[in-house]
């Protein structure tokens, strides 16, 4: 008798098809031969205006700029990351893992525990906005390595990239020639997580990769999606599946202004995709159905707020959709979210309104992504299935199943540092 295949088994059948990468240099190569004239990034200028910056347009300063710190002699050193969401801090991020190993640090931390992960990681350049260098220039003698190169966005950065552009068409290819090791740290992250002290995260290209083809196989990136980039970049949630998963597929990215400046963006980008914490969705859903309500004829409203989508006549449900859509920006297909467990009446307020919203489960040490809701299973009250070839169990659980969770698959870290 044939053995019935289990739940996994069957929605393995249904994946989307992927292309294998082993690391961000060949993924970022690949992506620009396919995509070479869409849009990558979608920035402002300094006059608010909106443009675009294509996939050739993004190897290429990911190029120059690595061409540069392979001349000032950072081939294999560390290279810390750290400043908000930008299209600069994107082409920081892939040119130092490339060059180097890339260090990604909270700009929201205080200056001691910025220069402390400096020291720990043996940083020899730091790129960043003006804001967290100036600090740490202000606290010079605490930094280990006194000969620590400083990379302003607002300041150094045009030219140390435009240096990188003369350099390379003079014949100085060396960043083309690098080979990358797939298995070897290329990505040094510092976490909490739940156990106290900040350790450091050694993360592998192939880590990251592998998160990438096995979320991309569970869950459809269009090549026409935007993806609104909310959370912190430093973060690997929002690193591999808000920046690096995006630059894979083809799709594009821009960036929110801060979180004030949330509703405000979704109305200029009219994003599709975006990527978020349960807080950040609770407050969305509170002012949706707010609104909703102060917007429905008497007889249809409810009393304290609740959502009343469900009892209204199919005309109506129709109208308040279109409107709901049109208040995020009238392209929005799917929200992402992470990082705490979700309320499922949400999920499936949002689902109503047809906005799609998954859940899953990771961690840094993970490259994020453990587990999740996908195009092939939903359920609201859970974190979802198992990503592509990663399995988990609950190692000695208790009578109400919880213990601890051990995670197998290529994308578990390296080790701690």
């Amino acid at each position: 008798m044939e053995k019935e295949l289990t739940v996994a088994e069957k929605l393995k059948k249904k994946y989307h098809k992927t292309e294998e990468v082993t690391n961000l240099k060949d993924m970022l190569y690949r992506s620009c031969d396919i995509y070479r004239s869409r849009t990558a990034f979608k920035i402002k200028d300094k006059n608010g205006n909106i443009k675009n910056i294509s996939y050739e347009e993004f190897k290429k300063d990911v190029v120059y700029l690595g061409t540069n710190l392979i001349k000032k002699g950072f081939l294999n050193k560390r290279i810390a990351v750290i400043g908000k969401n930008s299209y600069k801090w994107s082409v920081s991020y892939l040119a130092a893992t490339i060059v180097g190993i890339v260090v990604p640090i909270d700009k929201e931390l205080h200056t001691d525990d910025v220069i402390n992960f400096m020291n720990v990681s043996q940083t020899v350049c730091i790129l960043g906005d003006k804001k967290n260098l100036d600090s740490v220039l202000d606290n010079i003698s605490k930094v280990e390595n006194p000969d620590t190169y400083f990379i302003s966005f607002e300041e150094q950065f045009d030219k140390f990239l435009n240096d990188g552009k003369d350099l390379y068409n003079a014949g100085f290819t060396d960043f083309d020639d690098i080979e990358i090791n797939p298995d070897e740290m290329r990505i040094l992250l510092f976490t909490s997580g739940t156990t106290g002290n900040a350790k450091g995260v050694c993360l592998s290209q192939r880590n990251v990769c592998s998160n990438l083809l096995s979320t991309y196989g569970i869950v459809k990136v269009k090549r026409s999606d935007l993806f609104f980039s909310i959370l912190p970049l430093h973060h690997t949630y929002e690193c591999t599946l808000g920046f690096l998963l995006p630059i894979y597929s083809g799709a594009s990215i821009c960036h929110c202004e801060g979180l004030r400046y949330i509703v405000k963006n979704i109305q200029e980008y009219h994003p599709s995709v975006i990527l978020c914490v349960p807080l950040l969705l609770e407050n969305l859903h509170k002012n949706i159905i707010k609104n909703v309500n102060k917007g429905l004829p008497k007889k249809y409203q409810k009393e304290n707020n609740e959502n009343p989508y469900k009892d209204l006549p199919i005309f109506l449900k129709k109208i308040v959709k279109a409107k709901v859509k049109n208040t995020l920006g009238g392209r929005l297909r799917v929200f992402i979210v992470g990082a705490a467990s979700c309320r499922p009446d949400i999920i499936s307020d949002f689902r109503d309104l047809k906005l799609n919203t998954l859940q899953g489960y990771g961690l840094t040490e993970c490259s994020p992504l453990v587990a999740g809701n996908n195009d092939f299973f939903q359920k609201d009250d859970s974190v979802g299935l198992p990503i592509p070839n990663v399995s988990y169990k609950i190692d000695k659980p208790n009578s109400e199943g919880i213990g601890e969770i051990i995670v197998k698959g290529p994308n578990v870290m390296l080790r701690l540092l």
